[in-house]
């Protein structure tokens, strides 16, 4: 299973505290259609543990056997891994594609901070320095602090500038640096935002499944509901926070931006149209609810009536999912997680991949929304 530091960031933060060696593998260059884009990770712990992954496979074992390497020696490793035919029968991918993958052993003094701000949900920023005449090295920024060093005081500069800048926050590219005395160096660039907000209006099963997918999925799961009986941390394990409150008045409290989804579960039409008008008029990049065809005419003319506009009503997703013949609550947790990743950002169109050509893989360069 491929990831993202944050996703694997619980594993390392315990690794690191208990003063185990592990080493880190990151994908810094990709070439034709591969699930696994740059700034993929792969982490292993000299107790063997693993953590993430970076292609599946017999590319990951390799990779695993030179991060223990990394981590007996001390020292930095850059491998390539490509496709494998029966011509070549080398270590590499089955989707005709190459990766390039650099193992660092971990450096602590510099990984913790990046991981305690990852597990505070903060923003924070990660650089990969790849020079062709020494090793690689990370480097991370906060607003007020650059921990690590390349070496190079000029690319150190450029690197902090670069992601401090809100152009980084949320993106990952390989920038092309040049440094003292003229030295180019790329530099694998990566912002990390907090995590999107997911917001669940309405206890249901469907809820509950929802925040089990959402948060598998990376976001920052709430679910709200007013009814006190139904609003305990043990009804939804997932879930980051569970409020009990009124869910127009819940809206109206928070910070809602263009990565936040809100999916409304519940069947309260007295509350249901001023939630609605909050979220479709608010900057939510996701606005999704669920409800038969009946009752999605009646509530377009429940939102024309308070005014909503046509631009706001067409930002709406009613009935709520992809058509996959869901019955259960979690198929239909799944249909709406299918249809978040749809629009994503990342062009894909929702149909079967056996009827289309063309990549299979699109990166998005943001969460959904």
């Amino acid at each position: 299973m491929t990831a993202e530091i944050r996703y694997v960031a619980p594993a390392l933060r315990q690794w690191c505290s208990a003063g185990a060696p592990f080493a880190v593998a990151t994908v810094v260059g990709v070439s034709g259609s591969t699930p696994c884009p740059v700034g993929t990770v792969m982490a292993v712990c000299a107790t063997g543990e693993v953590a993430g992954g970076v292609a599946g496979g017999c590319v990951d074992g390799a990779v695993f056997t030179v991060a223990q390497e990394a981590i007996r020696s001390g020292r930095a490793h850059r491998s390539r891994y490509a496709h494998q035919s029966d011509a070549a029968p080398i270590v590499g991918l089955a989707c005709r594609s190459e990766i390039d993958v650099v193992v660092l052993p971990a450096a602590v003094d510099v990984l913790t901070p990046l991981l305690d701000r990852l597990l505070a949900n903060q923003t924070v920023g990660s650089a990969l320095v790849l020079p062709a005449d020494r090793p690689a090295a990370l480097l991370v920024a906060d607003p007020n602090r650059l921990w690590g060093s390349s070496g190079d005081a000029e690319v150190d500069e450029m690197v902090a500038c670069r992601l401090r800048a809100p152009a980084s926050h949320g993106g990952r590219q390989i920038e092309r640096l040049v440094g003292a005395r003229g030295r180019p160096v790329d530099v694998l660039l990566v912002g990390h935002q907090p995590a999107p907000r997911m917001l669940l209006y309405g206890m249901s099963p469907v809820a509950r499944a929802m925040s089990q997918l959402g948060r598998f999925l990376g976001f920052d799961v709430t679910v709200c509901d007013p009814r006190p009986t139904f609003m305990q941390a043990g009804h939804f394990p997932d879930a980051h926070q569970v409020v009990c409150d009124w869910p127009h008045r819940h809206l109206s409290s928070i910070d809602v931006d263009a990565r936040t989804v809100i999916v409304v579960l519940s069947h309260d039409d007295r509350h249901e149209t001023e939630l609605l008008s909050l979220a479709l008029r608010g900057r939510a990049g996701y606005v999704g609810v669920m409800g038969s065809r009946v009752t999605q005419r009646e509530r377009l003319l429940r939102l024309t009536a308070a005014g909503l506009t046509a631009d706001d009503l067409c930002r709406l997703r009613a009935p709520i999912g992809l058509d996959l013949g869901a019955q259960t609550p979690q198929e239909t947790a799944v249909s709406i997680c299918a249809e978040l990743v749809a629009v994503s950002g990342a062009g894909g169109t929702g149909r079967p991949l056996t009827y289309l050509d063309g990549p299979i893989h699109r990166h998005a360069g943001a969460p959904v929304g």
